[in-house]
């Protein structure tokens, strides 16, 4: 046999082992691939926000969420507070705890293709200087509501410390109301009364209503026939304090309290609410320096 054959031999052996590796095993070993999902790169320095410390802050964090989800359903702040476990947003960790909850809900969706937010810091006034100002405003604030409540609150606690003043019997001896026009055109009536009382076989004058009512005067048009509840000769109930008897009142305890001076304060209470509120931003400025 020539050598050719031999080489032809080898050959068409080589091609049926080139075949043979060229067809699929039936026993093919699948590579084991990971599902990767697109990381999304977004912080908090791309959102329009200087301090974080509000629900309002929070709101660009879940806008931004509502803009680029898949899923078509919004979801809102409360929902990713407690989705993240926080439960006010007071400073920067709390916002990036927010953000992880976002980011790892947006990636599990599946979203590969998002729109970062739209920052536009320079609209934001400096976090410090935020600050200064609104100390400002609410220490004039509260000193203004502090010289008010001792001002107004003083007759209204005196008042309340008629309520166990013992009651006796007494007589109008006079009563009018005085009328006055300012250079609006507006008139204010201001009613007095004057009556008399015995304690312990001695006569005792007095001339107040209550504490907070005392020279009462009002604009209302119905103040201006007041004194006809106090006609000249009207037996009285007169409340007389028993340490004191030159000390009496018309009207003891609550219901000497001028409702319309409680009106005025609401201001100390505004600014109690601007403090707590100024202490809590600054709570929140001092963290997110550390």
């Amino acid at each position: 046999m020539s050598d050719n054959f031999w080489e032809k031999k080898l050959d068409k052996n080589e091609q049926s082992t080139s075949a043979e590796n060229e067809k699929p095993s039936s026993n093919p070993t699948k590579p084991v691939t990971q599902l990767g999902r697109a990381k999304i790169r977004v912080t908090l320095a791309d959102f329009p926000v200087s301090e974080w410390d509000s629900d309002n802050d929070a709101g660009e964090i879940v806008n931004w969420y509502n803009y680029n989800t898949i899923e078509g359903n919004e979801k809102t702040v409360a929902q990713f507070k407690s989705i993240s476990g926080i439960k006010n947003i007071n400073s920067n960790a709390d916002a990036q705890k927010l953000l992880d909850s976002v980011i790892a809900k947006l990636e599990e969706e599946g979203c590969t293709e998002w729109e970062m937010p739209h920052n536009h810091i320079d609209l934001h006034p400096h976090p410090f200087a935020g600050l200064v100002g609104g100390w400002f405003f609410t220490i004039i604030w509260c000193s203004v509501s502090l010289l008010a409540t001792i001002l107004i609150g003083s007759p209204i606690i005196a008042d309340l410390g008629t309520s166990d003043w013992e009651p006796v019997d007494g007589i109008i001896t006079d009563s009018g109301v005085d009328q006055s026009t300012d250079g609006e055109g507006g008139t204010t009536y201001c009613l007095w009364v004057e009556y008399q009382y015995v304690v312990d076989n001695v006569t005792y004058d007095g001339d107040v209503i209550s504490y907070s009512k005392d020279n009462s005067c009002d604009s209302w048009t119905d103040l201006d026939t007041a004194d006809e509840k106090y006609p000249v000769g009207k037996n009285i109930t007169v409340y007389v304090d028993p340490n004191v008897p030159d000390e009496a009142v018309l009207q003891a305890g609550l219901s000497g309290v001028s409702f319309f001076l409680c009106c005025f304060l609401v201001f100390p209470l505004i600014g109690i609410v601007l403090f707590f509120s100024m202490s809590r931003k600054t709570i929140g400025f001092i963290r997110n320096l550390w």
